[in-house]
């Protein structure tokens, strides 16, 4: 993914962007990666809900964002949703979840049952011990399919943040007066 920026309005921008005194350069910046930190949190979530089928609360709630002076961090936790969480519920063979299928055998622990409540399986040898049972890693899809949310970045760099640095300083330029 290439991002692409005619090199006049560019041009136009940074000689705008020159005329402010620092403190108003850093207040642009700060606005518009503030900006482009919900749009991307907010586009990484839809994107990601559609491509595992799962509510884009899991994912909001397994991602993080961090803003420092230069960068914007986006960090999704490596964790897979247990299945508790997307509403897994008892059936006469077994585990039933909403767009995910059946686990034949697995029960949903009640109570106190090993210090926490989710879905677990009993393998067939009755020795072995129980394992829980898991959905989608919302992390591991950025990482098999890499293109896609590169993609989705740099149309958010290119649309949002360009547009929001532009508005920023004509905004500031006009209260310098």
């Amino acid at each position: 993914m290439t991002v692409t920026v005619d090199s006049t309005d560019f041009a136009r921008l940074s000689d705008a962007f020159a005329q402010l005194p620092a403190k108003m350069r850093e207040q642009v910046v700060g606005r518009a990666m503030g900006r482009s930190r919900s749009v991307v949190e907010r586009t990484y979530a839809q994107l990601a809900s559609a491509r595992i089928d799962v509510a884009q609360k899991h994912i909001k709630a397994r991602m993080r964002t961090r803003i420092t002076d230069d960068t914007m961090e986006m960090i999704v936790r490596s964790a897979q949703i247990p299945l508790k969480e997307l509403g897994a519920r008892t059936t006469t063979r077994g585990v039933a979840v909403t767009l995910r299928g059946s686990y034949r055998a697995a029960f949903i622990a009640k109570g106190k049952v090993m210090r926490r409540r989710g879905a677990d399986k009993n393998p067939q040898a009755p020795r072995l011990p129980i394992k829980q049972l898991f959905g989608p890693n919302p992390a591991g899809e950025v990482e098999r399919n890499p293109p896609v949310y590169e993609d989705m970045l740099g149309e958010i760099a290119e649309g949002v943040f360009l547009t929001e640095i532009a508005r920023g300083v004509a905004f500031m330029l006009a209260r310098l007066g």
